[in-house]
């Protein structure tokens, strides 16, 4: 995982990593495709190892999950039709049917059990590898598009590179970005740039 100031174990953010900042566990995992908006996208997702690692580090399970390319190829579908829904949920639309069938197909598969330790502090989860972690991926989304007060709240990242959506849970309702450390920093180093030249 990644420091405050946006650090991996001692070095800058690669466009590679994972980005969990401020985000939901579903709208996390539509990131795993970078730079939506731009012609070349940044797959995070590349080897079936990079979904097992994300697994981990989601906060998922706490063991690396074997994944084959198959389970890789329908996370990918899953991922993707979770970001349609989300930009849907944020345009006030329903979603596609075929995303929604997507989702509950994922949401079916039993998740994922957490299990406490005997310190009483500690948490550990038990599954039966990808298709536990895509099924609280999926249930994620669905347990946001039951709840009103925050399915209204979906918006897409205002970097046009982005694309991602994420939830604005200020008071206001006027976030604009899916994280101030990652797209809400950048923006704002662009417009200094600029009012500098």
């Amino acid at each position: 995982m990644s420091d405050e100031d946006g650090r991996r174990e001692g070095r800058q953010r690669a466009k590679t990593d994972f980005r969990f900042d401020d985000a939901r566990l579903c709208f996390a995992f539509a990131g795993t495709l970078a730079d939506r908006g731009k012609e070349l996208h940044v797959e995070r997702l590349a080897l079936p190892e990079d979904l097992s690692r994300w697994s981990m580090e989601s906060g998922c399970t706490t063991v690396a999950p074997r994944c084959s390319e198959a389970e890789l190829e329908g996370a990918r579908r899953l991922r993707e039709a979770i970001q349609r829904t989300g930009v849907a949920l944020a345009e006030g639309v329903p979603p596609a049917p075929e995303d929604v069938a997507v989702v509950n197909g994922a949401a079916a598969e039993a998740t994922s059990v957490p299990v406490l330790a005997a310190d009483g502090a500690s948490v550990r989860w038990d599954g039966d590898g990808i298709a536990a972690v895509l099924s609280m991926v999926a249930r994620d989304l669905i347990a946001l598009c039951a709840s009103e007060e925050q399915r209204t709240r979906v918006r897409i990242c205002g970097n046009p590179d982005c694309g991602t959506p994420f939830v604005d849970t200020s008071r206001a309702g006027a976030r604009r970005w899916c994280s101030m450390k990652t797209c809400g920093a950048l923006a704002k180093k662009r417009a200094y740039r600029a009012k500098a030249k």
